[in-house]
């Protein structure tokens, strides 16, 4: 990514002598060496052309290198390793005389695949999401008849989610290397270590904090006699020549004279030394990605994304239960591997061309920016963040339309005549919430819905085409009908609250008043305990919107905090003036109160200013029966700035010496104990929620499904500590910002929108605290209005239950790779148990066959009897079956 060619080595560079400028190394007996080059999905060029030029001029070399040295020893004849992903673009996109000599490279093992299907900021990703990447390399395995590769690597970004070893470990990956770009600084790791992940599984890691590969020969004080040489060139430039492939073999001949020497793979040096039983140190510990920070210079296009992985299941799901329940059904498995790649495209480490590569205009700022882009100087570069900011839009045209026609496909089998509303569960246990019909007129009749299996009536909001009502015990995994009716509901609307005068809204849980002087909340009560969520005496309003302008001198603190070695101008942003740091909170707000028989609302209104110079809107709603307040930040039609800046919400809470449980890629974290040193302790994302707690386990807890970036005690973007514990009790969650000078997005404008719901909590547990009304923040009930022949099917019926909450389902549908439907489960709370899985009514399948996570058998099949079957899970572990 940034700064690479002034910080990674080329081809000729590796091959000079003056990475051999040191004494004979006589210890090391074995040394493997793997040739790759640093693949940019973009970056240097679009994506496109990218790949284009990978399955054309450096596949070419390639092949001239193969066919220069296919008559010596097997042992030094040249292995490519390339990731799964531009793998399967050079087969599919090879010119048709080519083709065969791609699958003929990859037969003969010249051509290799690691496991992993391109470098990832897992952090932004979910579990699901990264299990079908690693599907890439597999299916390619599969299809020419190899065994599934069990080494990974990933470059350039310098820290991953702690999900990583868990997840390679339950998919049968044995090693993994991370190449760092070498200019940034890097987690405190060993060299080679096990990393043991939060569910316990240990994997091998080889961390290289000097750059992408690894030096020929190994240091001096290396304790083992195997090597690993990963001599790899940096971003997208191709594979060797065969002089510099000779060279390299012959300098590391002339130091290393004892060794034996191979070019392979990198499980070609797991295989070695893990003969050696070495006595590797153990790291346990979540590293946060210091890169992170710019995804959310596309704040429109996470949102979307971590919407999509949800609707992605409940795609799945909904096509599985239609599948079993209707004689209609039909396969969905080519649809949903396209959005999961597309969507998983999006969390590849690049995100466009960069500004620094002189191609594409220079920083300019105020006026002369206007004038520039009104020049289009910066079409080619922004057109290369549409090109990333497309794979979000190229899943989700994909998955919207298809989740809309499997709603209504399995609401019609339902042996209900007439108008219906059809609600779908997607989570594992039964749950009440709030359901949104869009489109529906208020014209139509009914001022009320009734359930149909329980008779209930339930009030609803029926105003501007949109109707909202709170369906009560919708079943696991499955649905609920409701008519519309007349009849008049039990306690319509009364328990909300609007005193305008002193500017509060309530409902039978909670009360909230509103500083409209300071555009902020002033009090949240619990009303039956007396609790205050608010912070009164912080320097920050509660939701309260801030807004910072970066300068000079920020930029160069962090410069000089980040960077290990060399420059760092391209890191922020050149030719800023010596303007001060702003930061500008929101005041004076016009409020709106609303009711209606489902929520009660305040709308905070802002106009721009000379400090903050664009309007917004924050949104303040409780909602019937539901002891949650939903706070939504809006913004219409943000300016693009270039100067470097970011929005927040900043939330202050009123607890007491606080500790923070972070909801994380992986497990739940505290980061004063669970993060590696090194890594970024100053912003991270979150998968799912987190809380606040004080030292009796009562605190508060919150879920921004929308945003995941967070700092907390104190906004910190362009901050690198390397090591901090917050101690103030203050969330910030980041609405946006512009601050990486090269890749990532360089200015964010338009309309969009933020949710963040929150709730108090007592006796922390982490599944009742944080993973349950996380996810179900994360994954709303899904609705349809259908009016429609009826059907067979019961007005309500269950999915795949669970016998313990704190289990996702994270896959239920067929098995991409052969007969059966794949179900995948995932501890998030951190309890071990017995899960007993109870299978939906009608399903014909009559054993579990438990495998990884890339679909390899590893025990013995579980009988299913009377659509139930048991297995233990570890806490924080997938386990994966094939039910057949």
């Amino acid at each position: 990514m940034m700064m690479k060619q002034f910080f990674l080595r080329s081809w000729l560079l590796l091959a000079s002598p003056v990475l051999f400028a040191r004494q004979q190394d006589t210890s090391v007996k074995e040394i493997i060496i793997v040739f790759k080059t640093h693949f940019d999905i973009g970056y240097t060029d679009y994506a496109g052309a990218v790949v284009k030029q990978y399955s054309t001029s450096m596949m070419e070399n390639a092949f001239n290198i193969i066919e220069e040295n296919k008559n010596l020893a097997p042992e030094k004849q040249f292995v490519w390793t390339v990731p799964g992903w531009p793998m399967s673009q050079m087969i599919n996109q090879s010119l048709p005389h080519m083709r065969p000599k791609v699958e003929d490279a990859i037969v003969d093992g010249r051509f290799v695949i690691h496991a992993l299907p391109f470098n990832i900021q897992t952090e932004s990703s979910d579990p699901e999401m990264l299990v079908r990447g690693m599907g890439i390399s597999s299916a390619i395995s599969r299809r020419y008849g190899l065994p599934l590769p069990y080494d990974a690597k990933m470059s350039d970004v310098p820290s991953q989610s702690w999900m990583l070893p868990t997840l390679l470990k339950h998919a049968g990956i044995k090693f993994i290397q991370i190449g760092c770009n070498g200019a940034f600084q890097s987690p405190k790791v060993p060299e080679l270590f096990w990393w043991e992940g939060p569910d316990g599984s240990k994997l091998m890691t080889m961390y290289s904090e000097k750059g992408y590969g690894t030096s020929v020969l190994p240091p001096t004080n290396w304790p083992y006699k195997t090597w690993l040489a990963i001599v790899q060139s940096g971003d997208n430039s191709g594979p060797p020549t065969p002089e510099i492939v000779e060279k390299v073999l012959a300098e590391i001949h002339a130091k290393a004279p004892n060794a034996s020497v191979k070019i392979g793979r990198m499980s070609d040096f797991y295989d070695a030394i893990i003969k050696e039983n070495p006595k590797l140190p153990v790291v346990r510990g979540d590293m946060p990605d210091t890169w992170i920070y710019g995804f959310m210079s596309m704040p429109r296009e996470v949102k979307d994304s971590r919407r999509i992985s949800k609707d992605l299941f409940a795609l799945e799901s909904l096509n599985t239960l239609y599948n079993i329940w209707s004689p209609k059904g039909y396969k969905i498995s080519d649809l949903l591997s396209d959005a999961y790649i597309n969507n998983l495209l999006f969390d590849e480490h690049t995100f466009g061309m960069a500004m620094s590569h002189g191609k594409n205009g220079t920083w300019t700022y105020g006026d002369e920016f206007k004038i520039q882009r009104a020049k289009g100087v910066y079409s080619d570069i922004e057109k290369s963040w549409k090109e990333k900011a497309d794979r979000v839009f190229s899943a989700d045209k994909i998955v919207t339309p298809s989740l809309n026609q499997q709603l209504k496909a399995l609401a019609r089998e339902v042996n209900v005549k007439g108008k219906r509303i059809f609600v779908y569960n997607p989570l594992p246990w039964k749950r009440s919430g709030l359901v949104t019909i869009k489109g529906h007129s208020s014209s139509n009749p009914g001022t009320a819905v009734k359930d149909l299996e329980t008779g209930e009536i339930i009030a609803i909001s029926n105003e501007k085409n949109l109707l909202q009502f709170v369906a009560n015990d919708v079943p696991a995994s499955g649905y609920r009908n409701f008519i519309l009716t007349n009849d008049e509901p039990s306690n319509a609307g009364k328990e909300f609250l609007i005193n305008e005068s002193t500017s509060t809204i309530e409902n039978k849980y909670i009360k909230i008043r509103f500083d409209p002087t300071k555009g902020s909340i002033s009090s949240i009560l619990e009303k039956k305990t007396g609790r205050e969520m608010v912070d009164k005496k912080s320097e920050y309003g509660f939701g309260q919107y801030v807004y910072e302008r970066f300068s000079k001198k920020d930029a160069d603190s962090y410069v000089k905090g980040i960077i290990k070695r060399g420059g760092g101008s391209q890191l922020t942003r050149p030719n800023l003036t010596d303007e001060p740091h702003l930061t500008e909170k929101g005041r004076d707000a016009k409020i709106i109160f609303s009711k209606n028989a489902t929520s009660v609302t305040a709308t905070m209104l802002f106009s721009a200013s000379p400090n903050l110079p664009h309007d917004y809107s924050i949104t303040v709603t409780l909602y019937k029966n539901t002891p949650n307040v939903e706070l939504i930040w809006s913004i219409n039609g943000k300016p693009a700035e270039p100067w470097p800046e970011a929005g927040w919400i900043s939330l202050p809470f009123n607890v007491n010496d606080p500790a923070f449980k972070l909801a994380r890629l992986g497990g739940i974290v505290d980061p004063s104990q669970d993060f590696v040193k090194g890594s970024n302790f100053d912003y991270f994302f979150l998968n799912s929620g987190m809380s606040v707690i004080d030292k009796h386990g009562n605190g508060v807890g919150l879920s921004t499904p929308d945003a995941p970036g967070i700092s907390l005690d104190s906004p910190r973007l362009w901050t690198y500590s390397g090591y901090f514990i917050p101690r103030k009790p203050n969330v910030f969650v980041n609405l946006y910002n512009n601050l990486w000078g090269t890749n990532f997005t360089e200015w964010v404008e338009g309309s969009w929108s933020t949710r963040i719901n929150l709730w108090f909590t007592d006796h922390f547990n982490n599944e009742k605290s944080i993973i349950t009304p996380s996810e179900e923040s994360r994954s709303p009930l899904l609705a349809t209005l259908i009016n429609d022949a009826s059907g067979r099917l019961p007005v309500s019926a269950s999915g795949v239950q669970l016998s313990q909450k704190g289990v996702m389902i994270t896959a239920f549908g067929n098995n991409p790779d052969g007969d059966g439907i794949v179900f995948r489960v995932w501890e998030q709370a951190g309890t071990s148990g017995k899960i007993i899985v109870t299978l939906p009514d009608g399903i014909k399948a009559l054993t579990a066959m438990p495998v990884d996570l890339r679909g390899q058998k590893i025990g013995k099949p579980i009988k299913i009897i009377s659509g139930k079957f048991e297995f233990k899970l570890g806490a924080y572990a997938p386990a994966s079956f094939i039910l057949l």
